[in-house]
């Protein structure tokens, strides 16, 4: 039987600090304070760090004039994610990307609210999420836990941002580090080439732009005849999420850019167009589109176009975003600097192209020093 309350004391004690002494022979505690002038207490916490924490937090707001409102913290989880879903609302106030919320809503269905859903705000503990999220990582993937962890602290700031519990319980949870399953690698101008002659004719133009351009599988899925006069203009995206394709704009600000294209790939395209594979003279069509016209669904362009094309081409393990890193390569490779590639790809940081693809411009780069060199007189 648990015992009774009490004052913590001692010097790890601290007023408005309660203990109790559990069943199992442990101990627990709450806080207790002051709102809406009626004493009021927490949940409870396993650690007395814990409970510190909280009412360290309450300090704060209470100077801040943003005390929790108690009787939102016994909202279900299930509630919090109603609002959050209401309000969409991002990082700086920006609305969230409807691909990137459908990605979010796809972890809340599967993984967070049959555990969460029924559980009050002020109730969720960190030491539940530690154990629930390292049990799912054993039952699943790391991805799919890392994924998924990002989606429960983003909700739970939610919460402690409207007031509805004083700290995010998800803070300081160690995310274990991505696992890269497999490293995207360059296709030779010869690979290209044979998968570009056995994919159907009117998907051959997207291989060659996809090989090109650099360009994300959604972005040119989402591709306009308007955005496309001597240059390619990214404007738009339309990534697959569980198996939707959701229209929206590029991945970032940085993504909506101009890409210069080659004399070869302008050739492409234009024997795509004089095919009947897209119509030049409706502006708002697409550029690329299947069978029947209807815009590419990117998973079965992969599944049923792609891959086996690849391999017949004697081409194993084939991704769409091997082109992406063909592209970069063979630029770099050509004599771009990593700031026009960046440009052409949507990078706004230079150092991701530095870090992964240094090594395919240093012989370049000495090659150009050496130019430099002037005999002295």
């Amino acid at each position: 039987m648990a015992g009774t309350w009490q004052q913590t004391k001692g010097p790890k004690g601290r007023p408005g600090i309660y203990v109790q002494d559990t069943a199992r022979g442990g101990k627990r505690y709450k806080v207790a304070f002051r709102d809406k002038n009626r004493v009021v207490t927490s949940k409870t916490f396993p650690r007395l760090e814990d409970a510190k924490a909280f009412q360290e937090g309450l300090g704060i707001r209470k100077r801040e004039g943003t005390l929790p409102d108690t009787s939102k913290a016994r909202r279900t989880v299930a509630e919090l994610w109603a609002f959050f879903e209401e309000t969409r609302e991002g990082r700086g106030g920006d609305p969230i990307k409807p691909s990137t919320f459908a990605s979010y809503e796809a972890r809340w269905t599967k993984h967070i609210a049959p555990k969460w859903g029924k559980q009050r705000v002020g109730e969720v503990s960190r030491e539940e999420l530690k154990t629930w999220l390292k049990a799912l990582q054993e039952k699943t993937s790391l991805d799919t836990r890392r994924k998924v962890q990002q989606v429960i602290h983003k909700l739970l700031a939610v919460a402690v941002g409207e007031g509805w519990r004083p700290i995010n319980p998800a803070d300081g949870i160690p995310m274990p580090g991505a696992r890269i399953e497999r490293e995207p690698h360059a296709l030779t101008e010869e690979e290209i080439e044979k998968i570009a002659a056995e994919v159907p004719a009117r998907y051959r133009a997207l291989v060659w732009t996809l090989a090109e351009t650099g360009a994300r599988i959604g972005e040119l899925t989402a591709l306009r005849v308007k955005n496309l006069n001597g240059s390619i203009r990214i404007v738009k995206n339309a990534p697959e999420v569980g198996g939707r394709k959701i229209a929206g704009t590029p991945k970032t600000k940085g993504s909506e850019r101009p890409v210069a294209i080659s004399p070869k790939l302008r050739q492409v395209l234009r024997e795509h167009y004089d095919a009947g594979y897209a119509n030049r003279f409706d502006p708002e069509s697409y550029v690329f589109t299947g069978e029947r016209g209807a815009p590419i669904g990117q998973g079965n362009f992969r599944k049923r176009v792609l891959q086996p094309a690849a391999r017949r081409a004697g081409v194993k393990d084939v991704t769409t975003h091997d082109f992406r890193h063909t592209a970069i390569s063979l630029w770099l490779k050509r004599g771009l600097t990593p700031f026009e590639v960046a440009g052409m790809v949507g990078h706004t940081d230079l150092r991701m192209i530095e870090s992964r693809y240094g090594h395919l411009y240093e012989h370049a780069l000495q090659e150009k020093i050496d130019r430099l060199a002037v005999p002295l007189s």
